[in-house]
């Protein structure tokens, strides 16, 4: 197995630069990152573990939902953002001599959860417009990426958006057979059938030269749709050497010994320690139909 050296991290938590927050970047951390491509069934997450903060330290952390966001990557190609969002939970207990506090994180955790809207959509417009007005409730997503056919059903009547944006779009996205999520700062939406954006040229290759540590294995990507379903799509599952490149709802290319193609990452779960662990990426994909550009 190769050897991840030279690792680096930082995590900065509130506004540091003036005083009101911390940035970590020589303790001992430990950390697991999940994001998915359904928002609606799973949220995109993040635990983040430090070992012997200060007393000082604690105190800056108790306020609420401060914004965090941890990097990682390797002194010679430096750090890459590895998730973003406000801490809603934070814990401290003791293991052995360490004292160790755990920072628990959602991406867009209180604009999606803490707004309530009220207000009807005009009439006439489509389900990519309903979205749109969704977002501009988010403070912290500056953007939405849409994808899909689905996004151009007209709404004639106008849309109730009468809850959380998290309800919002959860509703949204089971009448229109969507997928959401909220990545950073960004709001992502497309057909379930669909991935983030149709750029196959730009996608990613997972390949044993890019990291794949063990051979990629098929698993059942859709487990709500029974075997004879002609719809059900192939999953596959694979490890690799820690890259925060792979996004979920991404399309990525997978050239393995066994399983080749073009497959759309539907879950990704990051983890390891700075010290003493490896660095690792899980994905499960499911494949995706390559789309001929048109242009």
């Amino acid at each position: 197995m190769l050897l991840q050296r030279n690792r680096e991290y930082s995590l900065s938590i509130g506004d540091w630069k003036s005083g009101d927050g911390l940035l970590i970047q020589n303790l001992q951390v430990t950390f697991d990152v999940s994001k998915s491509a359904n928002n609606k069934d799973k949220t995109n997450s993040a635990a983040i573990e430090i070992y012997n903060l200060s007393d000082e330290s604690l105190r800056v952390l108790d306020t609420d939902y401060p914004f965090a966001s941890f990097s990682v990557g390797y002194r010679d190609i430096g750090l890459k953002q590895l998730f973003a969002g406000q801490v809603y939970l934070v814990t401290t207990r003791k293991s052995g001599t360490d004292r160790i506090t755990q920072l628990r994180m959602g991406s867009g955790y209180t604009d999606l959860n803490h707004t309530l809207l009220n207000q009807l959509t005009s009439p006439g417009r489509d389900v990519k417009a309903v979205l749109e007005d969704i977002r501009k409730n988010l403070p912290g997503v500056s953007r939405g990426v849409y994808n899909g056919t689905n996004l151009n059903n007209q709404v004639l009547y106008g849309y109730p958006l009468i809850g959380t944006p998290k309800q919002m779009l959860n509703e949204l996205s089971e009448k229109y057979q969507l997928d959401w999520q909220v990545d950073d700062d960004v709001l992502y939406v497309h057909d379930k059938d669909r991935a983030n954006d149709e750029n196959f040229d730009q996608a990613y290759v997972v390949s044993r030269y890019t990291g794949l540590i063990e051979n990629a294995y098929r698993v059942t990507s859709d487990e709500r749709r029974s075997k004879k379903d002609k719809v059900k799509k192939q999953g596959v599952q694979w490890r690799m050497l820690l890259n925060p490149d792979i996004v979920a709802g991404s399309i990525v290319k997978l050239e393995d010994t066994l399983i080749q193609g073009w497959y759309k990452v539907d879950d990704v779960r990051h983890f390891g320690g700075w010290r003493d662990n490896d660095w690792f990426t899980e994905v499960k994909a499911s494949a995706i139909e390559k789309v001929v550009s048109t242009k």
